[in-house]
């Protein structure tokens, strides 16, 4: 419990060092962080209840995801697990 603060502080940071607080990369994160960061995306993608844009669907941010993947932005291994465990079909319903 004592390392929630530091596993939310990460949360933006990515792979190849050009996320944010920090610009930490790779091993330097948190897998916590790593997952935070797969689930946060996904649910800014295809949150319904966000004013400022329209959600994405299952398909759309699941692209998204992929190509952050590629780009060097987010951990390719927990990425697969996300998808192949349908993760993304156990969150809350969608308007």
């Amino acid at each position: 419990m004592r390392n929630i603060p530091e596993i939310a502080r990460s949360h933006h940071e990515k792979l190849n060092g050009s996320g944010y607080p920090y610009g930490m990369t790779g091993d330097q994160i948190p897998i916590q962080s790593k997952i935070m960061t797969i689930s946060d995306i996904y649910d800014a993608l295809t949150a319904a209840d966000r004013p400022y844009k329209k959600a994405t669907s299952v398909e759309q941010a699941l692209d998204i995801l992929d190509y952050e993947r590629k780009a060097g932005n987010i951990d390719g291994t927990l990425l697969a697990l996300f998808v192949e465990a349908h993760v993304y079909e156990r969150t809350r319903p969608r308007r």
